[in-house]
């Protein structure tokens, strides 16, 4: 019992551990550490936001090909009244359309528009402005735009046209550009 006691005691009075020195630089090295990973979060969120809006960017613009593809593909009458309209008859429905830079009263952007006009009784009815691509499928406040619209006969084919849209790019609602394609050839064959 005396040996357990002496053994007791020493360990009371063993001054081993660490120095106030070495505590200071563990909680510096820890603060050093910490300070690094919370300016490197903010950065590694906003590069990984920067990728996600490139790619709603991209994906969108896509989806703006594919939609201005699909609704001037069976396109007939085509008229260009100024650089940023096109009128054409649809095939597919039988009715006028109309494709344009307008200014969508929700948002207060110019972006691209459609027209679809119905005969009512004879006479062209507008059945309202509606976003080419819809808001919803814009994710990000992200819309279309494009420079000019042109139309000319096809080298290979008079009878067909070849409708060509400039500087077709997605852009911010701030304004800034996102991505773009240059020129965009829709061949619109006749039947």
């Amino acid at each position: 019992m005396v040996c357990m006691e002496k053994k007791n005691n020493q360990k009371i009075h063993n001054r081993k551990g660490f120095t106030l020195a070495e505590t200071l630089l563990a909680v510096l090295i820890l603060l050093m550490v910490s300070q690094i990973v919370a300016t490197g979060i903010p950065v590694a969120k906003n590069a990984y936001e920067k990728v996600v809006l490139t790619s709603n960017a991209e994906v969108l613009l896509s989806t703006a090909v594919t939609a201005l593809r699909n609704e001037l593909g069976t396109a007939r009458e085509i008229d260009i009244p100024d650089s940023q309209t096109i009128t054409y008859l649809n095939s597919t429905r039988g009715s006028m359309s109309k494709i344009g830079m307008e200014t969508d009263p929700a948002d207060s952007v110019q972006t691209i528009m459609l027209h679809r006009y119905a005969a009512v009784n004879g006479i062209g009815t507008d059945s309202g402005a509606e976003r080419l691509i819809s808001k919803e499928a814009a994710t990000a406040d992200l819309y279309v735009t494009f420079a000019a619209v042109t139309s000319a006969p096809l080298s290979s084919d008079p009878d067909s046209t070849v409708v060509t849209f400039t500087d077709v790019s997605v852009r911010r609602k701030s304004g800034s550009e996102l991505t773009r394609r240059d020129k965009l050839s829709i061949n619109v064959l006749a039947h």
